[in-house]
């Protein structure tokens, strides 16, 4: 079948998620149905013989496969395979015969399938890691597991909040595969400090897991200089386009940079080379699978310890809207990534403008670990994370989940837990502020402490208070059947409402004045807010109108400025309201009177999203383009963010695209008194637009000059 035929089947024959509209996707049930028809009756050698983009990262995928096993199953309608999957010889057969199996083919055999089917293929085959910390009961990845991984975030990447962030969800149990820090400040400075911290954890207290900070691999092996680093990280795509955005090279180099760390740690999630411009026609379930192939690849050629994490639901409706959806898309992805032989859990969320209900969310996840049998999920302190702002699994809820479902954690981490005390000698949970001090202790004794026991659980408790008074939940244990204490419960219902008017405020008139000698008001091709948060691609473009007012604008101006400033409400105008007073003008005063002259015309954008920034560099071709806009909703804190990029080529020419990749940008985020302070952000901006201007790059353009 012709390449461009196979894509609109495979896009029709999904099962209805927003983000496929974008690739041929359709709402029309029986134009579904059609197509889930055509699939089955399809060959895997048919699938395997399309190229379904023409790049490295298909050249991989195929080079990849066992072509023995290949050849035995390329006679199999996709309708045979299904049969074959669901029968009681499924399991051994995927164990012969899976890597022969295409990534599409198995994109392919997910979409004809119901969801009961899914869940009876996701709970029937499970790929433990070798020596993971329990052969003699619960290994990583076994049908008896069910783990986690910690995520210790702090919105200013505090060593104190981390830190007995990660002792608190030691003492829910939490934290068997991997104790995983995502970085507010994603400089080298943070990422070897955060590094070191984890690694103390994990030594001090000698736990039989690993840890990893969540940078991209290139500033990760930079860090090697400095410190130890456990496990990399990296974000995969499904097309070379997609790895290229976000790391700034393609499979092979992605393959050069894994083979310098112990294991690998990839993430994924549907809709995210969608929203980014790099599907190339592909829809987001198949993309998915070409993410796994490419971990299946790596796997193969390091044999290094490796875990995927589908982190569903964390772009927002776009994607897809209904928990319904979120659902589907968790069963498509487990049963995807366990054909291809992987260890995956899922990161079960959602964004606070998604718009699903804490209380709903904590349902679909027992649903999702009783029908997808994940080998973990995330686990923070409180559902809401208090650095990316979405919401997710809290440390409560794993006691509960773990027991669900009969399963365990780790052996040997648990073992661990009862010999320090994190769990009670029974292995129970037992969670309160004194255990916390109890193990606070001990880690700050292994770093040769001389106070006394009863000091340093004194200190953990003032601490713990503090963290208290900084809205961080933490320390307040559980109220019956380790549910959330009412309080608790208010405080995320205030984070839920907090975060829905966040996203519908408006900019305040009377900072841009204070701000913005001569304020340029533009708008995006979004019709209303409605539709910005829907469909964002609507907000990452001028409209028609504002596009021909810039270009007038331009024309007047009588020297072209090397800087121009932009500033847009994104996702939380309310951040504009509260810090741009803070960091805009004492920028434009270490500005003033220097070489690197502004813009007197700020462009202020409503309805904006980040490539908005891009699109007014394009129209106005300044050298640097410094992009101010609201985040992260749903953190209770009013996150800035500042996005700056450099737009011109060495050749003078300028670079700047509405469909540019990210990764050429760099960015500030979490701004705000309790993260990175306005003024250390003025001067962090300020120091970036020298160096940029400098060595004519940002993002992965200026770490490679």
């Amino acid at each position: 079948m012709e390449a461009n035929s196979l894509l609109s089947l495979f896009a029709q024959a999904n099962a209805f998620k927003e983000g496929d509209m974008l690739v041929g996707g359709t709402q029309d049930e029986l134009t579904r149905e059609i197509a889930r028809g055509r699939i089955s009756d399809l060959s895997i050698g048919q699938i395997a013989n399309t190229d379904f983009v023409e790049d490295r990262l298909t050249e991989i995928l195929s080079k990849s496969l066992n072509r023995k096993a290949l050849k035995e199953i390329s006679h199999l309608r996709i309708s045979e395979l299904k049969s074959i999957l669901l029968s009681e010889k499924g399991p051994d057969w995927v164990k012969i015969y899976a890597t022969g199996l295409p990534s599409e083919a198995i994109a392919a055999v997910v979409k004809v399938m119901s969801d009961s089917e899914l869940s009876q293929v996701a709970t029937s085959i499970f790929n433990p890691i070798p020596n993971s910390f329990g052969d003699f009961g619960a290994a990583i990845g076994s049908a008896r597991h069910f783990g986690s991984r910690i995520q210790p975030n702090s919105p200013g990447d505090e060593e104190d909040e981390i830190l007995l962030s990660t002792l608190e969800g030691l003492c829910y149990g939490c934290g068997d595969v991997i104790i995983g820090l995502n970085p507010a400040s994603d400089d080298l400075e943070t990422i070897v400090r955060t590094e070191k911290l984890l690694q103390n954890i994990v030594e001090r207290l000698q736990l039989p897991t690993r840890f990893c900070v969540l940078s991209d691999m290139v500033k990760q092996r930079s860090a090697m200089a400095h410190t130890k680093v456990d496990v990399g990280f990296q974000s995969l795509a499904g097309t070379s386009k997609g790895l290229e955005g976000m790391l700034g090279c393609d499979v092979d180099e992605l393959l050069d940079l894994c083979r310098y760390f112990e294991g690998l740690y990839f993430e994924t999630g549907q809709g995210s080379e969608v929203t980014n411009g790099a599907a190339q026609g592909v829809d987001m379930v198949t993309l998915e699978a070409r993410c796994y192939g490419l971990a299946r690849y790596i796997k193969q050629e390091t044999g290094k310890w490796m875990i995927v994490n589908d982190v569903a639901g964390f772009i927002g409706p776009e994607v897809f809207s209904t928990g319904a959806q979120l659902r589907r898309a968790c069963l498509e992805d487990t049963v995807m990534s366990k054909l291809h032989g992987l260890v995956m859990g899922l990161d079960v969320c959602s964004t606070f403008h998604m718009g699903i209900h804490p209380s709903e969310l904590q349902q679909l996840t027992t649903e999702i670990v009783q029908l997808a049998a994940p080998a973990y999920l995330m686990a923070v302190a409180g559902k809401a994370d208090p650095m990316l702002g979405y919401l997710t699994t809290s440390y409560r809820e794993h006691p509960r989940l773990r027991k669900s479902s009969g399963k365990m954690v780790s052996s040997a981490f648990q073992k661990r837990l009862v010999e320090i005390g994190a769990l009670t000698e029974e292995g129970n949970t037992d969670p309160s502020a004194d255990r916390i001090a109890k193990l606070y202790s001990q880690y700050i004794k292994a770093g040769v402490e001389k106070r006394t026991t009863e000091d340093l659980e004194l200190e953990a408790k003032k601490k713990i208070k503090n963290l208290h008074e900084k809205g961080c939940d933490l320390g307040f244990g559980v109220s019956n059947q380790n549910e959330d204490p009412d309080f608790v419960t208010k405080r995320l219902d205030g984070l839920f409402s907090h975060a829905r008017k966040a996203l519908f405020a408006g900019l305040d008139a009377a900072v841009i004045r204070d701000c913005c000698e001569s304020p340029v008001y533009v708008h995006t091709e979004s019709k209303d807010r409605e539709d910005y948060l829907a469909h964002p691609g609507s907000g990452e473009k001028i409209s028609k109108e504002s596009t021909q007012e810039l270009i007038k604008l331009d024309k007047e101006l009588p020297i072209k400025p090397k800087i121009q400033f932009v500033i847009s409400d994104g996702l939380n105008a309310n951040a504009i309201s509260e810090h741009l007073r803070q960091v805009l003008p004492a920028l434009k005063k270490s500005l003033y009177g220097t070489h690197f002259n502004y813009s007197r015309h700020d462009i202020i954008v409503r309805n904006g999203r980040v490539r908005a920034g891009y699109h007014i560099g394009q129209i106005l071709q300044p050298d640097l383009i410094v992009h101010f806009i609201g985040e992260r909703p749903g953190t209770g804190l009013n996150q800035l963010s500042t996005y700056i990029t450099y737009g011109k080529s060495p050749e003078g020419f300028s670079i700047f695209d509405p469909d540019m990749d990210h990764s050429l940008t760099t960015a500030v985020c979490g701004i705000h008194p309790q993260g990175k302070s306005p003024q250390s952000a003025a001067q962090e901006i300020l120091r970036i637009i020298a160096k940029a201007i400098e060595m004519r790059g940002t993002g992965v353009r200026l770490g490679k000059v």
